[in-house]
């Protein structure tokens, strides 16, 4: 047996290990240092978007209370600062493994992080689409009801579920998958529904359909439990449907038509204070 290949083998593995330390050491520093800066970045961003109000501002449009419909109940000025963190660890990373003499590795993330403004273009699409597709699917539903067609709830989810369905089409075409035939289907599809809720809000529907479109923001005004003053009414919101808001007061629920809501003034009575309570 031959003990010196084997010697020269064990040389040549020592001699790799003694080599890339300092590349592991200074991949590890440029890692760390990216990881605080990643995150003093993160902290900058986020606080900055609270100072200009951000999130207050994005609670006007209704759109954060569509995300909280669809689950998302993280602030959006949150996901932004997270989005910004991770790509910032990402690009350090990159040349972190680079620095290690990872090459394959550093190839592998750089085609990702290429890749990641697809996703994200994908997902914005699919979170704007699916808060379009539970509108437009409310709005169906109560315009069939408005117009005595039958089965209105079933109408609604149908135009939901398709434009939920073209909706993924289009995040699937934008991450790069051939979608073309589907989305020229689904355009049909729901080209022969838009006519038809037309034909529906021709009919006669069109009060039910303000009052859907009131309730939207209602929805985004109001929050169950809370007290409101409209003309004679003293209550609270016992919950804000699609055509109506029920307000609860001593006497009994009352049924107000969302449209009257939003035209009218309606006061918001301030909760009493401790020291305004009557003492015992």
């Amino acid at each position: 047996m031959n003990f010196q290949v084997v010697i020269d083998a064990l040389i040549k593995i020592f001699t790799d290990i003694v080599n890339f330390i300092p590349n592991l050491v200074n991949g590890l520093i440029i890692l760390l240092v990216g990881y605080l800066i990643a995150r003093l970045v993160r902290w900058i961003f986020g606080a900055s978007l609270r100072r200009l109000h951000f999130d207050p501002l994005v609670e006007r449009t209704g759109i954060t209370g569509s995300l909280r419909g669809l689950g998302i109940k993280t602030p959006l000025s949150q996901l932004v600062a997270q989005t910004v963190y991770a790509l910032l660890l990402l690009s350090f990373f990159i040349t972190a493994t680079r620095l290690m003499g990872l090459e394959a590795v550093a190839r592998l993330l750089e085609q990702l992080l290429n890749f990641l403004p697809n996703i994200i273009a994908a997902l914005i699409i699919f979170l704007l689409g699916g808060i379009a597709a539970q509108f437009v699917g409310n709005l169906a539903m109560a315009a069939a009801a408005g117009a005595g067609l039958s089965a209105p709830g079933r109408l609604g989810r149908l135009v939901q579920y398709l434009i939920s369905v073209f909706v993924v089409v289009l995040a699937l075409g934008e991450l790069g998958v051939d979608t073309a035939i589907l989305v020229t289907t689904l355009t049909i599809l729901i080209a022969a529904f838009g006519l038809a809720i037309g034909l529906a809000l021709g009919l006669g529907a069109r009060g039910v359909v303000w009052h859907i479109l009131a309730g939207y923001y209602m929805r985004q005004r109001f929050r169950t439990g809370q007290p409101i003053a409209f003309e004679q009414v003293l209550g609270q919101v016992g919950s804000v449907g699609g055509v109506n808001t029920i307000v609860t007061t001593t006497e009994g629920d009352v049924v107000i038509p969302n449209g009257a809501l939003l035209e009218s003034v309606v006061r918001v009575p301030r909760p009493s204070s401790p020291s305004e309570q009557p003492q015992p």
